[in-house]
Parts: C-alpha cells; sequence; structure tokens
C-alpha cells in the first residue's frame, strides 16, 4: 500500500513519503481503536461467529473500492483514503483470537500450540498472496487489490457456510446479550456518534482543514482517549472481582510490551518499505522485485517458526517452557532483529547507496522466528487472564494497546518526514525492546503466578 500512495501520479498516488506513513498509521489506529467496538458487538450483538462473517464482507468492499481504476488524481485519493478506512474497520473485533481462545481451558497447556497453528494458517496464506499482489503492484496496483477482495469473500463463506458443521454452537450467540432496554440505548447512541462524525467530516472538507496532518492528528488524539477509556471501564468494572482482578493485574506489563510493539510494528509497515524500495539492491537475476514481495519472506518464516515452536512445545522440554519465558525470549529478539539491520547499514555505513538484501533476509529471519513466541505466548496469557464478561473485549484490548503505539507513531511521522529521519527509530525501539524483556525476565514469575491464579 505505501508505495501506490507516494509513487508519483500516474502510477500512484503522489502523496509525499510523511503523509503516506501517516495515512497507513491513522488508518491502523482506526482499526485497533475502534476494534474494541467490534468485539463489544461480538460479545453483546452478534457472537464472533457471525461478527466473522460481516468483518470480511466490509473488507471485501473496501478491497473492491481500492480495486476500482483511479481516473482522476483526486478520485483516486478519496477512493484509496475511503478504501483504507474500511478495510481497517473492525466489525468483527478480535473474535478470531476468542474462538481459538474458548477451544481450552484456562490452564490448558496446548493452548499455545493452538494459537501457533493459528499463525501458521495466516503465514500460508500470506505465502503467495504477497508476490502476487505486490509484484502486480509494479504493473498495475488495482490487481492486487481485486485479490484482496476475492479473499476477503471467500473467508467470509468459508466462516458463514459450514455453520453448524463445523463450529457447532462455538461463538453462535453472543456471551452477554443485549437486553431490549440496552438495545433501544446503544442504537441511539450509535447513531448519534454517526452523526456527529459525519458533521465533523462535512464541517472539515467544507473549510479546506480536511488535510492528512489534521486527519493524522485528530486519529491519534482519539486513539489515546479511546484506548485510555477503555482502561479505565475495565479496571472498574464491578464484574471483576478477587483473583480476576489480580489476573488483569498480572497482564499490564503485556499490555505496555504491546505498546512498544504498535510502534515496531508501524515502522516495518512504513519505514521499512521505503527502506526496502528506496536502499536495497532488489534485483534478482535481472527481475526487480517488489517491496511487497518481500512480505512472502516474512510468511515463509512465520510458517517454519510455527511448525518449528509447535512441535517443540509437544515434546516434554518445550512444555516446561513456560508462557512468560516464551513472552520475554520473543520480545527480546524483536530488538535484536533491529539492530541487526540498523546497526550495519545507517550506523556504521550511512553513505552506501544500495544495501546487499542480506541485511533484510537477517531482519526477517532474527525477527520473525526468534520473536514468534511473543505473539503467541502474550495472545495466550492475555486469552488466560481474561474476566468471563469481557472475553472477546480483552484480546482488543491488548490489540487497542498497540494502537497507543501506532498513536505515538504518528506523531513521529508527523515531525520525521523523510526515510532518513526515520531510520534511526530502529535502533531506539531495539534498546527499548532488549530492556523491557529484561525486566519481565527478572519478575517473570512473580507475573507467571498472578495469572495462573486461581
Amino acid at each position: 500500500m505505501a508505495p501506490y500512495l507516494y509513487t508519483p501520479w500516474t502510477k500512484g498516488l503522489g502523496f509525499t513519503q510523511g503523509e503516506a506513513a501517516q495515512l497507513i498509521a491513522a488508518t491502523g489506529a482506526i482499526n485497533s481503536m475502534f476494534g474494541i467496538v467490534g468485539s463489544w458487538l461480538a460479545d453483546r450483538v452478534f457472537g464472533a461467529r457471525k461478527a466473522l462473517v460481516i468483518g470480511n464482507i466490509v473488507k471485501g468492499l473496501s478491497c473492491a473500492i481500492l480495486a476500482l481504476p483511479a481516473f482522476s488524481l483526486s478520485q483516486g485519493r478519496v477512493f484509496a483514503i475511503v478504501g483504507m478506512i474500511l478495510i481497517n474497520l473492525p466489525i468483527m473485533g478480535a473474535s478470531n483470537y476468542s474462538l481459538t481462545g474458548l477451544l481450552f481451558h484456562r490452564k490448558d497447556g496446548r493452548r499455545d500450540g493452538a494459537y501457533a497453528m493459528h499463525n501458521i494458517a495466516n503465514s500460508i496464506a500470506g505465502f503467495i498472496t504477497p508476490v502476487i499482489a505486490a509484484q502486480l503492484g509494479l504493473v498495475n496496483y488495482h490487481w492486487g487489490f481485486l485479490i484482496g477482495a476475492i479473499a476477503a469473500f471467500l473467508y467470509a463463506a468459508a466462516i458463514g457456510l459450514p455453520g453448524k458443521a463445523f463450529f457447532g454452537s462455538l461463538g453462535s450467540k453472543p456471551s452477554r446479550p443485549l437486553s431490549e432496554a440496552e438495545k433501544k440505548k446503544f442504537s441511539l447512541i450509535a447513531l448519534a456518534v454517526v452523526a456527529v462524525l459525519a458533521a465533523a467530516i462535512g464541517i472539515a472538507v467544507g473549510t479546506g482543514k480536511a488535510t492528512i496532518g489534521t486527519f493524522a492528528s485528530t486519529v491519534s488524539s482519539f486513539t489515546f482517549l479511546v484506548a485510555i477509556g477503555f482502561f479505565v471501564v475495565i479496571w472498574r468494572s464491578k464484574r471483576i472481582k478477587g483473583t480476576e482482578r489480580r489476573r488483569l493485574g498480572a497482564v499490564t506489563p503485556i499490555i505496555l510490551m504491546q505498546i512498544v510493539i504498535g510502534v515496531d510494528y508501524q515502522l516495518q509497515g512504513t519505514t521499512l518499505l521505503m527502506f526496502l524500495d528506496q536502499r536495497i539492491n532488489r534485483n534478482f537475476f535481472g527481475i526487480e522485485i517488489a517491496p511487497g514481495s518481500f512480505n512472502t519472506i516474512v510468511a515463509i518464516v512465520a510458517l517454519l517458526a510455527g511448525v518449528f515452536y509447535s512441535w517443540l512445545w509437544a515434546t516434554k522440554i518445550g512444555a516446561k517452557w513456560k508462557s512468560i519465558d516464551r513472552l520475554w525470549f520473543g520480545f527480546a529478539f524483536s530488538g535484536i532483529s533491529n539492530l541487526l539491520l540498523i546497526v550495519p547499514t545507517v550506523v556504521l555505513f550511512p553513505g552506501t547507496a544500495k544495501y546487499s538484501v542480506i541485511f533484510i533476509l537477517i531482519y526477517y529471519i532474527v525477527g520473525n522466528f526468534g520473536g514468534f513466541p511473543y505473539g503467541v505466548a502474550a495472545t495466550s496469557m492475555i486469552a488466560a487472564a481474561a474476566p468471563k464478561s469481557y472475553e472477546t473485549q480483552m484480546q482488543t484490548g491488548f490489540t487497542l494497546s498497540a494502537a497507543i503505539g501506532t498513536a505515538i507513531s504518528l506523531i513521529i511521522f508527523g515531525k520525521l518526514q523523510t526515510l532518513d529521519m526515520q531510520l534511526p527509530m530502529f535502533w531506539i525501539i531495539a534498546i527499548f525492546e532488549i530492556a523491557v524483556s529484561v525486566l519481565i525476565f527478572l519478575f517473570r514469575n512473580k507475573i507467571q503466578a498472578a495469572i495462573l491464579a486461581e
């Protein structure tokens, strides 16, 4: 998406690199920020399964909008922004992770393996798609979006059509359905919010203040407010008492880790792609490899990592490796991979015109293979600590914490408008990730005991 945004018109949409980074970060923040709404809908209105179907239909429609050719610069930009917002509209919330977690008891050690298999499935899907979409993007970006639309509609069909035959009653109904009075109340609230947003957009467009900068700053401000509001509601809930509240306190360090990961992910999705596009020699036997095609390497490494760790955790030795140890181990490797990319390039050889693709390969292998246990362990520990009334919403709360990192990224991209200005952020994040990993290692036994307490 990033190359399409900043590639000059007529091949792209001609945004600046800073504007492209802000747009991607802003729409990602919308996804995380309103993800709690999707998870709330899953828990209270639709049920996780129906939320997945509706959410993927919306994603398919958004990709279809992006697949339409840009007949003019202004039309292309409008379609791109609308499509990016819709593709990140989180109707489904964290329903997929919630369904996976519901399959296992809180203390069942196989749950980590289930989330590993979940990641393996995602990696298989991501193995071929990035190459096809990215390479087609070198000719025409819209073909890649068309593939995305088809994939989203197929996902909706795969969840919706088999129904009870595959899932039984799992996720078919909301865990805590709304009463009739609550339905009327929340319907009025939803209408009021939509009206306010429509009015705000109309005023911004009418006064000429609807710029990328104002959009990004508004989203970042709302991200902080929504994230803080969500955690205040959860922490003050009278439904959460005793042991459940102690578990909730124990996952606070994981929430903070995910904020850092949120910044890291945004750098990978914007700055790293620009680095690949502009600073890496991507010619392979005379064939130009599109920056997005490198996501296939990520998928391959993630697939191999998923298979390896699933096997390891099924062995006697791997079973003794506690979730908390998997957590700090994977988080540390995320930091190490950033150092292995930035120190040899930006720090040691800053003036090189084109760097070897080896640096990127090392980064992907170390970060995605060594870092794999973090995501699995963190998601699993959040599921284990989630209060019964907030199962799906806690998974979204975990995602929402990454949105705080996204909001921080928006501020960073607003100040650091060029690739050279953004690259040093990699080693800053790296040092921070390694330092936090050390702290989690030192207090690992207390955190693990609190989460598993009865």
